[in-house]
């Protein structure tokens, strides 16, 4: 033992049996000291309580007396000599006294001694996490005295450390019908049970313990995760449902469609194409899907043809005249005329594209606000028009949490350059937007130019608010 760290573990190990072993010997000289006071001397025996004023000591040598003595027989006291039988049989009764009576009415005690010794060394394992060892203790401790509830409870929560949950909770139910009050039970059996997914026995023994300790803050805090959890499930069963209900749709669809196909004859399909000579008309047969081959298609040879240079001549020819043609035409005609021409006819597409395009309804939902807006997007004059009929106050109600960066950003902008340039209050709409629950991520995930819009559309609201709500405004908006 040359390396002192070994040494030293060596030591602690060898101080840690010790104290262990001077422990169990305290437990067992208290526990041999309440079995002395209990148990009876053997040594001593019980005299009984006889009064000698009533009764005489009984005389073992009688003078006999002979049967022709009548006088003597005539003296005789018949009564003082059944007492003295009577009192002959008490004493031998008394001398037959079995000290072992006394131990047997008090063998309970000393059993439940036994358990509570168990128990003691079961609480030291736990507190040094030796699960099995401690389950072996607290076993023998029911086996000495199965009436205490602390016990079972003890033994319930090493089965829930090693995770067997079934054993804890009979173990638990056990202790229950022994003590209906013990609150830590009803706890353990909880645990044990939420851990095997049973969600509603496990809030019934929470429910218990708020009747019994109504400002027990776990058991309060495990309802609501319990409560979580029988949400997930319900809502995982309906999800399950519908993937069942979806499957089976399914499966019928293929089945029907498989005997369709097994019915019907593969029908051939001939188009109308124009024939050319030298060519060969390919026939398409319609399959249904199972049918169909799953080889890869194969690859065409393809040839180079040669041109005449005639035919090449005459193309170029072809194109040469066509482009005079056209520069002739142009020639004729001023620029000026051409776009003077041209402008206009865009520009009434442009107007009877405005005439036809409807500014949609007020929306109702997040969805139809972002269709609409989606729609008259490149429309500046029409999106000014659409957001001016939306009251400004109800844009929370419309948007709720579902308000993304671009459409904020977008509003900004219509707010800024169509109503201020018309005059427009915009008190409404700001106010509005600084209601919503999520502008602090909206506007921290603006550039620098949206910022300084946000601080131009305040600057501008600022002649027809107070001081007290454009502060808050600017505070909203984190201005």
């Amino acid at each position: 033992m040359n390396n002192p760290y070994l040494l030293k573990k060596q030591l602690q190990e060898n101080e840690e049996e010790l104290s262990n072993y001077l422990r169990d010997m305290n437990i067992w000289q208290e526990q041999m000291k309440r079995k002395e006071h209990t148990l009876p001397n053997p040594n001593e025996k019980k005299k009984p309580k006889i009064n000698p004023s009533k009764t005489n000591p009984p005389k073992t040598n009688l003078n006999k007396i002979s049967s022709w003595d009548y006088s003597a027989w005539d003296k005789f006291d018949v009564d003082n000599a059944c007492k003295e039988l009577d009192t002959q049989d008490e004493l031998k009764k008394n001398d037959n006294y079995d000290p072992s009576v006394d131990y047997l009415n008090n063998e309970p005690q000393s059993r439940q001694s036994d358990g509570l010794y168990e128990k003691n060394l079961g609480n030291a394992l736990v507190q040094k996490q030796k699960w099995a060892e401690a389950i072996l203790r607290y076993t023998r401790a029911i086996e000495y005295y199965d009436k205490d509830p602390i016990f079972y409870a003890n033994r319930a929560l090493c089965y829930l450390k090693t995770k067997e949950f079934k054993l804890a909770i009979i173990d638990c139910t056990s202790s229950l019908k022994l003590d209906s009050t013990y609150v830590k039970t009803y706890q353990r059996r909880s645990s044990a049970y939420l851990a095997l997914g049973m969600y509603n026995e496990a809030k019934k023994d929470l429910l218990n313990v708020l009747k019994l300790e109504p400002n027990n803050k776990q058991a309060k805090n495990d309802i609501e995760i319990i409560n979580n959890k029988i949400k997930q499930s319900e809502m995982q069963n309906i999800s399950d449902t519908k993937c069942q209900k979806t499957n089976t749709i399914n499966n019928l669809q293929n089945k029907s469609s498989k005997m369709l196909c097994k019915d019907e004859p593969i029908k051939s399909v001939t188009p109308d194409w124009p024939q050319r000579d030298g060519c060969k008309q390919i026939i398409s047969k319609q399959k249904p899907p199972h049918l169909r081959s799953k080889k890869p298609f194969c690859t065409l040879n393809i040839k180079d043809v040669q041109v005449d240079q005639e035919e090449l001549n005459n193309m170029h020819l072809l194109q040469t005249t066509l482009k005079e043609v056209c520069e002739n035409n142009y020639k004729d005609q001023p620029i000026t005329t051409i776009t003077k021409e041209v402008i206009p006819m865009e520009q009434d597409l442009i107007q009877n594209e405005k005439k036809h395009i409807a500014i949609p309804p007020v929306p109702l939902t997040y969805v139809q606000l972002k269709q609409d807006w989606a729609s008259l997007k490149n429309n500046p004059e029409l999106l000014f028009k659409y957001l001016k009929q939306i009251p400004g106050k109800r844009l929370p109600s419309i948007v709720r949490n579902s308000m993304d960066n671009d459409l904020f950003v977008d509003i900004l902008r219509i707010l800024r350059i169509k109503f201020i340039k018309n005059g427009c209050d915009i008190t409404d709409y700001l106010i509005g937007i600084s209601e919503l629950p999520r502008l602090q991520m909206l506007v921290m995930f603006c550039s620098s130019n949206e910022v300084s819009c946000i601080k131009e559309l305040l600057n501008y609201v600022s002649k027809y608010v107070s001081e007290s709500t454009l502060k808050n405004l600017k505070k909203s908006f984190g201005v």
